[in-house]
């Protein structure tokens, strides 16, 4: 016969002259409501290991300290980089022709002193800014594909640089639309791919034509 604090659960028990049916409680908890030898005996869930409340970390706050930090950094290289090309235009290029037209050295000149404003600006918001302080910025995304695609505009403006001297800007600036609609973005709309790919000749007719300013002409084709 089995003991009276073995009585299943829901199961009629004695207790003195009474009958009582014992309380119908969903395991696995176990704690018991009387003292007494034939109380009801109900599991108790187990306490989680190694989870410590209030200790865990908090992606939302690493992801902004490192995209402040990216930033910040980016701004400081673009500067850096800009610099030495000013400083390359202005001693290799002359900034003005023989009639005192604008030289080949007239927009690198311009287009740097525009990127390191541009690059003190960033780091300074960075650093600075209220937004950048508090917290209220969107965060960088910095799974495989967004890096991956990161690292294909990079290889595409390699690819450019390297191919201006011998097909001068306008193949090279066609190679790098091509490079943009087919590899990085993978476009499909038929009136961005051709606006993309006049954007080239368009600044080439400005500049060179309009303007009167010497683009990089290219030892294999003018």
């Amino acid at each position: 016969m089995a003991n009276d604090t073995e009585k299943p659960v829901g199961a009629v028990t004695r207790k003195g002259h009474d009958l009582e049916r014992a309380p119908v409680t969903p395991s696995p908890t176990l704690h018991t409501d009387h003292a007494g030898p034939t109380d009801h005996v109900i599991a108790e869930d187990p306490p989680e290991v190694g989870v410590p409340v209030g200790d865990e970390d908090d992606p939302t706050g690493h992801d902004i300290r490192l995209t402040r930090r990216v930033h910040v950094v980016l701004g400081l290289i673009v500067t850096a980089v800009a610099g030495w090309l000013l400083y390359r235009s202005s001693t290799e290029l002359q900034f003005h022709g023989g009639n005192n037209e604008p030289g080949p050295g007239y927009l690198p000149v311009l287009l740097t002193i525009c990127l390191i404003g541009l690059g003190l600006a960033l780091s300074a918001v960075w650093i600075f800014g209220p937004r950048a302080r508090s917290g209220d910025v969107p965060t960088l995304s910095l799974g495989r594909a967004q890096m991956s695609r990161a690292l294909l505009v990079w290889v595409a403006l390699v690819v450019c640089t390297a191919l201006l001297e011998p097909l001068g800007f306008l193949l090279a600036g066609e190679v790098l639309v091509l490079l943009v609609i087919v590899v990085v973005e993978r476009m499909r709309s038929i009136p961005s791919i051709i606006t993309l790919l006049l954007l080239p000749p368009a600044m080439y007719l400005l500049f060179e034509t309009l303007l009167e300013v010497q683009l990089p002409g290219g030892t294999l084709w003018y």
